[in-house]
């Protein structure tokens, strides 16, 4: 799927919608994960993956060939370049909000990781080659550090 538009006018309008309509998911989507409710988001993501690949494809097409602005009017060039700037200002606090919710996550399953791991007993055998065997790991990473 891509942008089809009759001018440049008509190119610049759909990608003025089309990065408003991204940076207000993204704001939303951020708001959520700084309010620590990454589940509010699980909805939108699909909506917001799509938006992101066009708007990727089409910075692309935009770069490969910046024609397709040529003899845009003033106020549609104004309004794109305020749009970008608020985007390019959102996907930045999305970042670290995203970062920040992996590392949280992260650290969650490492404690549970470990707590399991502190409390496993070793198994004592029987018999003539009696020994100590410790257990296999409890931990989803089979006890290798990540």
């Amino acid at each position: 799927m891509s942008i089809s538009a009759r001018d440049a006018d008509d190119y610049a309008a759909q990608l003025l919608v089309l990065t408003e309509r991204l940076t207000e998911r993204l704001t939303d989507e951020t708001e959520a994960l700084e309010a620590h409710r990454p589940l509010d988001i699980r909805e939108s993501v699909e909506e917001t993956r799509s938006l992101s690949a066009l708007y990727r494809q089409e910075s692309a097409r935009l770069k490969a060939d910046p024609s397709r602005l040529t003899g845009v009017s003033s106020a549609h060039k104004q309004s794109l370049r305020k749009a970008t700037e608020a985007f390019v200002a959102i996907s930045e606090r999305h970042a670290r909000a995203v970062e920040a919710a992996k590392t949280i996550s992260e650290g969650l399953m490492k404690a549970i990781a470990d707590s399991l791991n502190e409390t496993r007993k070793p198994s004592l055998t029987y018999g003539p080659g009696a020994s100590i065997r410790d257990r296999a790991p409890q931990s989803l990473n089979y006890g290798l550090k990540a």
